[in-house]
């Protein structure tokens, strides 16, 4: 396991674990992953990124930039064991398995260390017992938690299981409040949405568990898309199911906040398409949002976010999902999302201010009524795009009537 240790700085000793669940986000601003108080380093100054093996840093047009062994970098260059990276007046070492080596461990902060521990202790609750569940293999791993397949022998049912991040699970107040709001979910039923079956907090582990979908998400269909792209008629039954689960969580007063290609589970038929990860809604209600969704939401899923939401403070409303139902359906279409970047700003600069190339000469037989619907649900502006859900769907199933096409 990866760590960068603070060797010189306002932060010295300071441990930071690298994985792959969400890049880390440094800087001063309040939505890095690790804020600094390193008055020369900018607000967003780096991120890093554990791809594979491999693990990269990017300098985000930082003012005064981002060094690796004395050389300053340009956009992004990888990191190797030992590497020095300066940052302001800040110094990292990268390093491995910090818990074994007797000479770093005593300068990890004492609030860091069990985080760090219990990270990796996370991945060994295969075969343990929490509550009435019998946690077994991981089946994936999300920015807020890991995902486990679990048996309930409560209920005699097989759950997906997943337990919270550690540093989730520090504030015990803040915790049992989110799960009492996240009871307050259990009653919604829908078709196309990932039922909810409780959740709790047992010993040090926040957990939430839900159904077990048998089918594979759309970040593995999408992936397929590099050799073939979806038909126009698949990729707009899928979005038809999407917009059928959004249409009753907006009815319940909620605003998904998360619609991505990991939060959407397809089954052998579009119709048996779930969205999940409602908890991430109820989750923006507390202050826990600033640990949920911090750098993993910011980084992992600004892809496929509303211009609004790249702003500080900015209204989001439904028509936010709106938007993120339109990214999707274009990554179902041309196998990428609408827009993205070299870093993070790059990114956010485009979703902004940037033009998407049409759909269309991804698959030049798709109608122009398709291409009219993705282009009304990726409008900039909020008052551009549907009004509601309801509206996508009547629109949907109108241009599927002309069509012919069966939803």
């Amino acid at each position: 396991m990866r760590h960068l240790l603070v060797t010189a700085g306002p932060q010295k000793g300071h441990i930071f674990q690298v994985c792959d669940a969400f890049n880390l986000l440094i800087g001063r601003s309040r939505h890095a992953t690790y804020q600094f108080t390193d008055p020369r380093m900018s607000r967003v100054h780096c991120e890093v990124e554990m791809k594979g093996k491999r693990i990269l840093i990017s300098d985000l047009e930082s003012g005064a930039g981002t060094f690796v062994n004395g050389k300053r970098i340009g956009d992004t260059t990888q990191l190797r064991g030992n590497d020095i990276v300066r940052v302001g007046d800040t110094e990292f070492r990268m390093v491995d398995d910090v818990a074994d080596d007797p000479t770093i461990m005593p300068t990890v902060q004492p609030a860091l260390r069990p985080v760090l521990m219990s990270q990796e202790k996370l991945h060994n609750l295969t075969g343990t017992k929490l509550s009435h569940y019998e946690v077994g293999k991981v089946l994936a791993k999300g920015h807020s938690g890991l995902i486990f397949k679990a048996y309930c022998f409560k209920y005699d049912r097989d759950v997906a299981f997943k337990v919270m991040w550690p540093e989730f699970s520090q504030n015990d107040e803040e915790i049992m409040r989110f799960v009492r709001a996240m009871k307050t979910m259990l009653p919604l039923k829908h078709p196309n949405l990932v039922t909810l079956y409780g959740a709790g907090k047992t010993g040090p582990y926040c957990w939430i568990a839900m159904e077990l979908v048998e089918g594979d998400s759309l970040t593995t269909v999408i992936g397929r898309l590099r050799t073939a792209n979806l038909d126009w008629r698949n990729a707009l039954r899928v979005s038809y199911y999407v917009a059928k689960a959004l249409e009753y969580a907006h009815g319940n007063s909620i605003v998904h906040r998360n619609i991505t290609p990991q939060n959407v589970l397809v089954g052998k038929r579009p119709e048996e398409t779930k969205l999940g990860d409602l908890m991430l809604a109820k989750a923006q209600e507390g202050a826990l949002a600033a640990q949920i969704t911090r750098a993993g939401q910011i980084l992992g899923d600004i892809r496929f976010m509303a211009p609004e939401r790249t702003s500080t403070n900015a209204t989001i409303d439904a028509r936010s999902d709106l938007y993120s139902l339109g990214a999707l359906m274009y990554a179902l279409l041309t196998g990428k999302p609408p827009f993205e970047g070299k870093n993070l700003i790059d990114t956010i600069t485009r979703i902004r201010t940037g033009d998407f190339v049409t759909p269309k000469k991804f698959q030049p037989g798709m109608p122009d009524v398709v291409v009219g619907l993705v282009n009304r649900l990726l409008a900039r502006k909020p008052d551009d795009r549907y009004a509601s859900a309801t509206e996508v769907i009547k629109d949907m199933e109108r241009i599927g009537a002309s069509l012919q096409v069966k939803l």
